[in-house]
């Protein structure tokens, strides 16, 4: 067969270069329902490597109140929050893990859930119509105020914590259903949560912060910083290199390990401590921070620039971008 025509020649790398624009992008911003093809049975085995982890850890700090076992772990497999058959609140489930740490920060030193003392305004009090957990008054720090099983998701600005934080960044298109797919898209995390920070009146003690493409070490940096980051994870099929990753995931930093491991609340699975029972992570002592080793030899290095080959369910995943909520020194 001879040489292709230029003209042709010249269309067909045209085409190759868009489909891959449009890939590229779209794993930068494609909301995070969680791999439509990643089967849902089948036991979560517990991280092989959990015997020889990495010196130098640093973990965000506990707060004996609110946050005693540090960042919380809250699950966002409950109240159906799911488009069709899959898990679709990752998002606000990890968003809810930081605003709950960086509130307890800042409230009573004394405080404990359901005194009835609201002193910081980042977490408020929703009124949860359940039996109050552990009460015995209304509180922003019952574990029903993550979410009550009385107040089903309607995707209004209604509910308790994680609901809430749902409709400020557009979970499952709920506030634009022209805007994403199933799932929460990139802009919306950042502009969900500065719009959250400027309602409760924090402007001036919070900012928030997208990073592409963030660095180990960057991520190493902002953390031993205090600051709240949750990274937006691609699954990586090891498939076509032309459409590599598989939907996206997000998961909440609770730890990090500068020879190279890191621990996450991860709203899907419990790889340290597993729980049958989802709604127990409603409780911010029962976290499972798992720990994974990650390397900087990633397979997708025009949007990632490390991975972590071994994640949950032998999945591999691409770190494609963070976000982050500090406070304003």
């Amino acid at each position: 067969m001879g040489r292709i025509d230029t003209k042709w020649e010249k269309s067909l790398k045209a085409v190759f270069l868009t489909l891959t624009a449009l890939v590229l992008c779209s794993a930068l911003i494609a909301p995070q329902v969680i791999a439509m093809l990643l089967p849902q049975t089948g036991s979560i085995e517990k991280n092989a490597k959990s015997d020889r982890f990495g010196d130098d850890w640093y973990y965000l700090p506990s707060f004996p109140n609110y946050a005693p076992s540090g960042l919380p772990d809250f699950d966002q497999r409950q109240d159906n929050w799911r488009s069709d058959w899959r898990w679709t609140f990752c998002a606000p489930t990890a968003l809810a893990d930081v605003l709950w740490w960086f509130d307890s920060k800042h409230s009573d030193p004394n405080g404990t859930p359901g005194d009835g003392i609201d002193t910081f305004p980042l977490v408020s009090d929703y009124n949860a119509p359940g039996s109050q957990e552990p009460g015995p008054h209304s509180d922003d720090h019952n574990f029903n105020n993550v979410n009550d099983i009385e107040t089903p998701w309607l995707g209004i600005n209604a509910g308790e914590l994680i609901e809430r934080i749902a409709w400020y960044v557009n979970t499952n298109r709920c506030r634009n259903p022209l805007s994403d797919i199933p799932g929460t898209g990139r802009l919306y995390m950042k502009w969900g949560m500065k719009k959250w920070i400027r309602d409760v009146g924090l402007q001036d003690v919070f900012e928030v912060k997208t990073i592409f493409r963030p660095s180990f070490s960057k991520i190493n940096e902002r953390l031993r910083n205090n600051e709240g980051i949750i990274l937006r994870l691609g699954f990586y099929h090891g498939g076509p290199k032309l459409f590599p990753l598989i939907f996206n995931h997000q998961v909440a930093v609770a730890g990090i390990s500068s020879d190279g491991y890191i621990a996450v609340s991860d709203p899907e699975w419990d790889i340290t401590n597993p729980s049958s029972d989802p709604t127990e992570h409603n409780d911010a002592s029962i976290v499972s921070h798992d720990i994974y080793e990650v390397s900087f030899q990633s397979p997708c290095p025009l949007i990632s620039s490390w991975w972590i080959p071994e994640y949950a369910q032998h999945r591999s995943v691409v770190v494609l971008a963070a976000t982050i909520i500090s406070e304003i020194e």
